[in-house]
C-alpha cells in the first residue's frame, strides 16, 4: 500500500465529509484504490492473471524440494559416503541410505503444498463463475493453468505417499474456520489418481486447441508459466505411471500406456519444440525458454536464485589440511567453482562419471572431476557443474540464474522410448534412445560405435534409465525412474528396478580401483570401499518406497493415518 494514495483517498473523504457532500457511512466505506481484500478482489481480469503470477513465484519457491528432495535424493545417484571429497559433512544421509521412518521423515506434512493448493483451489471458484474475462479464451487458458498445476501437485504427492487428503474446495476461505470440519483423512490411493485424471481432463478441456506458449498475450516468459504442453507432459508421466505401478488399492493398470503415448507423441508433434543442437545450449543463460523446454523455474539476478546449484554445491575446500586435489591435466586445483564461505552438501556417486564414454558431451558439461593423483587415475570425487548460470558484467561474481528446467522434450522422446519397451517394439525403443544419443554425441556421433541396439526386456529397460542417468542429473528423474522401470513387462509389485541390481548406478560398469569412493584424505593413506551392486531398497523394507509421516503431522490431525508399514517404524 503507498502511503501517498491513502492519504489523498482518506483527505477526500474528509474533506468531501466536512462539506456536507456525504454522509459518514459513504467515505467509511472507501477504500484505498491500490487496496485489495477479500472484498475488492477477484473483479478484473488483471486481478486473476496476476494472482496466477503470484501462484507460479510461490511454486517455484519448492524446486529444491520437489526436483532434488522428492525426485533424486533416493534414487541412488548420489554417493553414499558420510563426507564429500572437500571434506565436508553431506546431507540427508538417512535419504540416501533409504533409512526412513516416523522421525526420520525427510520432509513433513505431505511435502507442504497445501498452500499452493488452496491457492488453485481459491482461484478456480472465483474464476469459473467470472464474467469480466476480455475473452473466453483467456479465462480458459487461465483455468486449464489452474487444473493443470492441481493435478501436478497431488501427483507430486501421490509418487511420495500414495492416497493423501483431496482438498478440492477453498474452506477457510469460504469462511469455514471450524477445526472438527476441517480435519481431513487421507483418501485412498485410487480416489487420489482418479482425481488427478479428472484435473489433466479438465485442464486439456478448458486449454481446447492452445498449442502456443503465450500466457497472456506475451512470448517475454511464456515458459514459466504452465501451458497445454505443460498438462500434456504431466499427462504423459501420470498414465505412464499408472500403467506400471501399484500403489495402495490402486492397481497398475496396463491400458493407461496407450494413453500416456498418445500424450508424449502430441509433445513431440504439436508444440513448435525440437531438441537443442548441442547439450550446453539447454541450460545456457542466453538461451532461455529456448525450443526443447516446455516449463521451467525461472530464475534471474534480479529474481531469485536456483537453489540447485548453489546446494549441490560446486565448491571445493583445497589446502594441505585435507591433501591436494588435481585437475584432469594433472594441476592442482584450481577451484574454478568455489562459493566463498561455503561447502559440499551433495555430491553424486563417482559411479555416475563412469556412465558416461569420453565422447559423449554431456559428461563435461554435467559433472567436473578432481583427482587424488596427478595422472588423474584415481577419482577423488566429482562437482555438478550443469547449469552454472553467469558470471554478471555488471559485478563480475557469479551469479546462479540459470533456469531449472521442469519439463524437456528429451523427456517426452526417453519416455517413448520405455514405452515402446512395454509394446516390444524395439524398432521404436532404438529410434527414440538414438535420438537423444545423437544429440548427446554431437561431432563424435557414430552410430555403429555409440548407437543402442535393442536387446531383451531388461536390457532395454536397463539402457533407457542409463540413458536418462546421463540426460536428467539435477533433473528429478531417477527415484521415480527406478520406482516406476521393471525387470518385467508384467511390472509386478517387487519387479520395480529399485528393488534388483539393476536399479543400481554401477550396474553393467566394470568395477576398478579408480571408480571407489574415496574420503579427501590422501590416497595412500586409506582404504577405499569397495563397490557392491546390490539393490537400492531390499524386498523385506518394500514398503519404503513410499514416505513416512511424521508425528506432529499425526498429533496435529487424528484423522490422519500413517503410511502402511511405518506404523511401528518409530526410531
Amino acid at each position: 500500500m503507498k502511503r501517498n494514495k491513502l492519504f489523498n483517498v482518506f483527505s477526500a473523504a474528509l474533506l468531501s465529509a466536512g462539506m456536507g457532500l456525504s454522509s459518514c457511512s459513504d467515505w467509511l466505506d472507501l477504500s484505498p484504490i491500490d487496496y485489495y481484500g477479500a472484498g475488492n478482489f477477484w473483479q478484473t481480469e488483471a486481478q486473476a492473471i496476476g494472482n496466477l503470477s503470484a501462484q507460479m513465484s510461490a511454486f517455484r519457491g519448492y524446486c529444491f524440494q520437489s526436483v532434488i528432495v522428492y525426485g533424486e535424493l533416493r534414487g541412488g545417484a548420489y554417493t553414499r559416503a558420510t563426507n564429500g571429497s572437500d571434506g565436508s559433512s553431506l546431507d540427508y544421509q538417512y535419504l540416501r541410505d533409504q533409512n526412513l521412518s516416523q522421525t526420520n521423515y525427510g520432509v513433513g506434512n505431505f511435502g507442504g503444498y497445501w498452500g499452493l493448493i488452496s491457492s488453485v483451489n481459491l482461484f478456480i471458484a472465483n474464476v469459473e463463475a467470472a464474467n469480466y474475462f476480455s475473452s473466453e479464451d483467456t479465462k480458459n487458458y487461465c483455468l486449464g493453468m489452474a487444473y493443470g498445476m492441481r493435478a501436478y501437485y497431488y501427483f507430486l504427492m501421490y509418487r511420495a505417499y500414495g492416497g493423501v487428503p483431496l482438498r478440492l474446495t477453498p474452506e477457510v476461505e469460504n469462511g469455514n474456520y471450524d477445526p472438527s470440519t476441517l480435519y481431513m483423512p487421507r483418501a485412498t490411493a485410487s480416489e487420489t489418481m482418479t482425481q488427478i485424471k479428472a484435473d489433466i481432463t479438465k485442464s486439456l478441456e478448458y486449454f481446447g486447441n492452445q498449442t502456443t506458449f503465450n500466457f497472456n498475450g506475451s512470448d517475454a516468459n511464456a515458459k514459466y508459466y504452465w501451458s497445454k504442453a505443460a498438462t500434456e507432459m504431466l499427462a504423459g508421466e501420470v498414465y505412464l505411471w499408472n500403467a506400471k505401478v501399484t500403489v495402495g488399492d490402486q492397481q497398475a493398470t496396463p491400458a493407461d500406456l496407450t494413453t500416456a503415448k498418445t500424450h508424449f507423441e502430441n509433445v513431440i508433434s504439436d508444440y513448435g519444440l525440437d531438441l537443442e543442437g548441442n547439450f550446453t545450449d539447454i541450460f545456457s543463460t542466453s538461451n532461455k525458454q529456448n525450443e526443447e523446454i516446455i516449463f521451467a523455474f525461472k530464475f534471474d539476478e534480479n529474481e531469485a536464485t536456483n537453489s540447485i546449484p548453489v546446494n549441490n554445491l560446486y565448491g571445493i575446500i583445497t589446502g594441505n589440511t585435507i591433501g591436494a586435489a588435481y585437475d584432469s591435466e594433472g594441476n592442482l586445483w584450481d577451484n574454478p567453482l568455489q562459493i566463498p564461505g561455503t561447502q559440499q552438501r551433495y555430491q553424486y556417486a563417482n559411479a555416475l562419471w563412469y556412465r558416461f564414454d569420453e565422447a559423449d558431451t554431456r559428461r563435461d558439461a554435467t559433472l567436473l572431476p578432481s583427482w587424488h593423483d596427478q595422472a588423474a587415475t584415481q577419482l577423488r570425487g566429482t562437482f555438478a557443474c550443469k547449469n552454472l548460470g553467469s558470471i554478471l558484467e555488471s559485478t563480475g561474481f557469479k551469479c546462479y540464474n540459470g533456469d531449472q528446467p521442469i519439463y524437456r522434450l528429451a523427456l517426452a522422446y526417453l519416455s517413448l522410448a520405455e514405452i515402446a519397451n512395454m509394446e516390444g517394439d524395439n524398432s521404436a525403443v532404438e529410434r527414440y534412445v538414438n535420438r537423444i544419443r545423437e544429440r548427446a554425441y554431437g561431432e563424435n556421433w557414430n552410430a555403429d560405435t555409440y548407437g543402442y541396439t535393442a536387446g531383451s526386456f531388461v536390457e532395454n529397460e536397463v539402457a533407457i534409465l542409463h540413458e536418462k542417468d546421463k540426460e536428467f542429473v539435477q533433473e528429478g528423474q531417477r527415484w521415480y525412474d527406478i520406482c516406476r522401470m521393471s525387470v518385467s513387462a508384467n511390472c509386478g509389485a517387487l519387479d520395480h528396478l529399485v528393488f534388483h541390481n539393476e536399479g543400481h548406478i554401477a550396474y553393467g560398469l566394470t568395477i576398478t580401483d579408480n571408480m571407489k569412493e574415496v574420503s579427501n584424505i590422501p590416497w595412500d593413506q586409506q582404504t577405499p570401499p569397495e563397490i557392491v551392486v546390490e539393490p537400492i531398497l531390499s524386498t523385506d523394507l518394500a514398503y519404503r518406497v513410499l514416505w513416512p509421516l511424521n508425528t506432529s503431522d499425526l498429533n496435529n490431525d487424528k484423522q490422519l493415518e500413517q503410511t502402511p508399514g511405518y506404523e511401528d517404524d518409530v526410531e
